[in-house]
């Protein structure tokens, strides 16, 4: 005996239900991000809106290098709005002309050696350098995010920024340590 129709078109919407719903159980799990990555990654979107580059701009590419939880973060404020300025967040590998494609730069889990290669080739860039590597901000590079106990600090190393010329506001510079 042939099975109705309804029947038929039941049995084939709950396979197609099971078969979507399959995906989320078996996809790879992508890395979550940390109550830390938030909080760096809100600083990170609210930087932007205390810097000025020497053109102006429409849009700020936001690249990051590194692999790490973060990066599921910093994705979040991709299309976000930044003073009239739209973010646009990629991800780069360690040999991408970042100096030509990015306007901000964050540095997550990666060597020391790298990242002071990286920071020595954009002195003298408007790119604004991040990173939550240890010392990174006196190493050269422009802003370093740093927990300390419960809170992110962050260090500015005003020469680097001097050299790049960007122009970061006087109240970000009071809410940070200042290097020179």
């Amino acid at each position: 005996m042939p099975m109705p129709m309804n029947m038929i078109k039941s049995n084939i919407s709950l396979l197609l239900i099971t078969v979507s719903l399959s995906g989320l159980f078996f996809a790879p799990a992508a890395k979550a991000g940390t109550p830390e990555d938030r909080v760096k990654t809100a600083i990170v979107y609210k930087i932007t809106k205390f810097v000025t580059w020497p053109k102006k701009k429409q849009s700020l590419t936001l690249c990051i290098l590194g692999e790490g939880s973060i990066n599921s973060e910093l994705i979040k404020i991709n299309r976000k709005s930044s003073m009239g300025r739209r973010l646009s967040v990629t991800h780069k590998d360690l040999n991408a002309p970042v100096g030509k494609l990015c306007d901000i730069l964050y540095l997550h889990s990666i060597d020391q050696a790298s990242s002071s290669k990286i920071t020595s080739s954009l002195q003298g860039k408007p790119i604004l350098t991040i990173s939550d590597n240890r010392s990174f901000a006196e190493q050269g590079g422009l802003i370093g995010l740093a927990r300390q106990g419960k809170k992110i600090n962050f260090t500015i190393n005003k020469s680097s920024v001097d050299a790049s010329g960007l122009n970061i506001s006087s109240q970000l510079m009071s809410l940070a340590k200042v290097i020179e």
